[in-house]
């Protein structure tokens, strides 16, 4: 006897939200469904098949369609952006997966009928490292996406994505405190300095740059500083000098005209902060760390 639709679906949501959008058939089947229910609900888009037994969310994104599809789950960079967490700039058509040791019959990422082996999808980065959190749905946590960062990213950029996993300005954290530890025991001793070296108060992976730079050198820094009942500063050095960090994404249109009226205000009441673009503080580190020196050594303007 055909299930009714409307139960049909509401099976599918609920066992859907349970398992993080990824499913077996064989929880479709506890729950009372057969094989001709499960291609209904393909038929009504409720589901998708990248991988035969597996069922996921039609909501989910492209890549973790092509990571089931593989045999494993989104990993490393992959599944960190999806959780928001800060990470380098990389190829648009690659994906990471996270895949267990015992994996067999690999599948090419876009092509379910196609086997391949390890290494021969050339659009899959393949994550074998051993998992430190239960995977929940189609990515791995946010504490095993950037433990994976450390075989893809420089040790800064670990930095910046503990940094993002920590942040909370607008919404609670994606990474708890003891995701953390765990997290910093799982990493290799001369890359704990990424835990180490975090700072929650980050807001982008150019704050970041810039306060590890000012660090080495050894320059008197503070991130998120008041400097008048209106304006905060990405970064204030000794407790004189405004620094800058203007991503595009927050700082174009009507955001630069804010800007602008600021620094005027500042220029007003002493110093006009250093500005720079994202791009000039992770890809020109060193560059704007030479100019914030200088301009430290100089000395505040009377």
């Amino acid at each position: 006897m055909a299930v009714d639709p409307v139960l049909l679906l509401a099976t599918a949501e609920r066992l859907l939200e349970e398992h993080g959008g990824l499913v077996h058939a064989r929880r479709f089947f506890e729950a009372g469904l057969t094989g001709p229910d499960l291609g209904r609900l393909r038929h009504l888009g409720a589901v998708l098949r990248p991988r035969i037994g597996w069922y996921l969310d039609p909501t989910a994104p492209q890549e973790a369609v092509r990571a089931v599809r593989v045999g494993g789950v989104l990993g490393c960079t992959s599944a960190a952006a999806t959780w928001g967490i800060a990470v380098p700039a990389g190829p648009a058509d690659r994906v990471h997966v996270s895949a267990r040791h015992d994996l067999t019959r690999m599948r090419h990422s876009t092509d379910p009928k196609r086997h391949v082996h390890a290494g021969d999808d050339l659009a899959v980065r393949l994550h074998w490292e051993r998992r430190i959190e239960p995977v929940r749905g189609w990515r791995v946590s946010p504490a095993d996406a950037i433990a994976q960062m450390a075989a893809c990213t420089s040790v800064r950029w670990l930095t910046a994505a503990v940094d993002s996993a920590r942040n909370s300005t607008s919404e609670p954290p994606v990474m708890a405190a003891a995701s953390l530890a765990v997290l910093r025991a799982a990493l290799p001793q001369h890359l704990r300095e990424a835990v180490d070296r975090s700072d929650p108060l980050a807001e982008s992976s150019g704050e970041t740059f810039i306060r590890l730079e000012a660090e080495d050198r050894r320059i008197p820094m503070r991130s998120q500083a008041w400097l008048t009942s209106l304006y905060r500063a990405d970064h204030l050095v000794d407790e004189w000098l405004p620094v800058e960090s203007d991503g595009m994404k927050f700082h174009s249109g009507r955001a630069v005209e804010r800007d602008r009226a600021r620094d005027a205000v500042l220029a007003r009441l002493g110093t006009p902060p250093l500005r720079f673009t994202q791009n000039q503080a992770v890809g020109d580190t060193r560059f704007v760390g030479d100019v914030i020196e200088r301009t430290w050594l100089r000395g505040r303007p009377r």
